[in-house]
């Protein structure tokens, strides 16, 4: 079958499940609109209306089922930087005045009160008033903060912002990397930057990656970052991708010895192998590194192979590491989300329509299973059925920022790869110089080129782009609208 034959074979199945569900949108799930109208509409405003904390200025860090709080009231910067992340894709999709301000206000939170003034970096915890009530480094959280610093300074192009992404990212790379141990970052140093456990993990080692440094070299364009990608890449291919099975591992010691944890069906973090795959091949589109490319695709297919996506088209947890491979009886919403994000990036990387298929099925599963349309966002798992297991709906490592990450990824996929239509983007200018530069693509295609960029909506003063990069007038805080095709 031709590819647009499928395509529209597959539109038409989806309206017809869209008319027979009163629980969808009328749009399909192939349809890029359909996942910013579910951002803007299912998932954001809920979290605007009930998660905003009064009394230290931030999020509540524990959310029930109707957003009631409950348990600890301790607040991590990476769970706040996270929403700045999900505020900052808010306003890239919307233009909404009030999701920039909630942004301005989260920004300022995390430098107000969270960045280390004597030691530099960023405090693992503080309570309620600001106080810092764990002054470790773990690498997890400091790459976090980096992460919705990125997205923001992405919407806004602020120099301060970039400042502290810049020191935070150094930090990383003087104090962090292991240059006598075979390379790749410490799980956690203390508040002085001394070592705190040298272990090594996934959670330390490819999370820079997918968190921030993509989007970081997609804003900036600086050779560094891009080099900072490859290494930790290189890192992952050769270092923690097991030569007998193929699994991405988990933990390892300093000189990256494995420490496994009995061949219990929780070993294998197949959501972090999703994560791999799908780093791996983002970065291939960048730099057409085919060996990157090839180690990508072998993960997806021993995700395949082992069942990861189940005959419900659930993308399921964990694994166990020998074969035979026995899966876990459950999935949680990130884990889902990387499913189907990394269906479109199979679909890229290959031309092979039948991912566009997984990507179809699996966000029925998405829609139907863990978008919580009476309350607002979603669950946080499900079983391997699709049935509801936990409907909290935030805590130390749930926010906005997966579902919203979710979103705008399968915006922009469906739109400027499958169904080879424009994608609207908005900008909040802090400050720009004449002739500054704005790099507006955000995913990996050099093949993506700027319609348009307009000052002042609609009517407004047309700006003179370059390939990818916009040519910024001298001016402060005004809009800028960009359409991609």
């Amino acid at each position: 079958m031709s590819s647009v034959k499928f395509i529209t074979a597959f539109l038409i199945a989806i309206q017809l499940f869209s008319c027979s569900s009163s629980n969808t949108h009328p749009t399909g799930v192939l349809s890029g609109e359909y996942w910013k109208d579910q951002a803007l509409n299912d998932i954001i405003p809920a979290w605007t209306k009930y998660a905003q904390n009064e009394r230290s200025g931030t999020f509540y860090t524990n959310l029930d089922s109707v957003w009631k709080p409950f348990g600890s009231s301790e607040i991590y910067p990476s769970m706040i930087s996270r929403h700045l992340f999900g505020y900052s894709a808010a306003y890239l999709l919307s233009g909404r005045d009030e999701d920039i301000e909630i942004a301005d206000k989260t920004a300022r939170w995390l430098i107000d009160k969270a960045w280390d003034r004597e030691y530099g970096g960023w405090y693992d915890g503080l309570d309620e008033n600001g106080t810092p009530t764990l002054t470790t480094k773990t690498t997890f959280v400091q790459v976090y903060v980096i992460t919705g610093l990125t997205l923001y300074y992405f919407v806004t192009h602020d120099s301060i912002i970039l400042d502290y992404i810049g020191k935070s990212n150094d930090l990383l790379e003087q104090k962090v990397w292991d240059k006598d141990g075979g390379g790749g970052y410490f799980n956690t140093m203390n508040r002085d930057w001394s070592i705190g456990d040298p272990g090594k993990s996934f959670s330390s080692e490819i999370t820079p990656v997918s968190g921030y440094l993509i989007y970081l070299y997609q804003a900036t364009k600086d050779q560094k970052f891009r080099e900072q990608i490859n290494r930790v890449l290189s890192i992952v291919k050769e270092k923690m991708v097991d030569k007998e099975t193929g699994w991405v591992l988990e933990d390892f010691d300093r000189s990256w010895n494995y420490l496994g944890s009995g061949h219990s069906v929780s070993e294998i973090n197949l959501g972090h192998n999703i994560e791999s795959s799908w780093m791996l091949l983002k970065s291939c589109l960048l730099s057409s590194d085919e060996t990157q490319k090839s180690a990508g695709l072998n993960i997806a297919r021993k995700m395949q192979r082992a069942g990861g996506m189940n005959k419900n088209y659930v993308w399921l947890a964990s694994a166990s590491k020998p074969d035979p491979v026995k899966l876990s009886s459950g999935t949680y919403w990130w884990i889902q989300a990387y499913g189907n994000m990394i269906s479109l990036y199979l679909y890229k990387a290959t031309s092979d329509n039948k991912y566009l298929d997984y990507f179809y099925k699996s966000a029925a599963v998405w829609d139907r299973s863990f978008v919580d349309r009476r309350h607002g966002d979603t669950y946080t798992s499900i079983d391997s059925a699709g049935n509801l297991l936990d409907a909290t709906k935030a805590g130390r490592y749930k926010a906005s920022y997966h579902n919203m990450e979710h979103c705008l990824a399968n915006y922009q996929c469906l739109n400027l790869w499958v169904n080879k239509s424009p994608v609207e983007f908005h900008f909040r200018i802090n400050k720009s110089n004449e002739g500054d530069i704005l790099n507006p693509v955000l995913i990996e295609d050099e093949n993506i080129m700027i319609e348009k960029a307009l000052v002042g909506g609609k009517e407004g003063k047309m700006l003179v782009t370059r390939g990818q990069s916009v040519i910024l007038p001298a001016g402060k805080n005004y809009k800028l609208d960009v359409q991609l095709k």
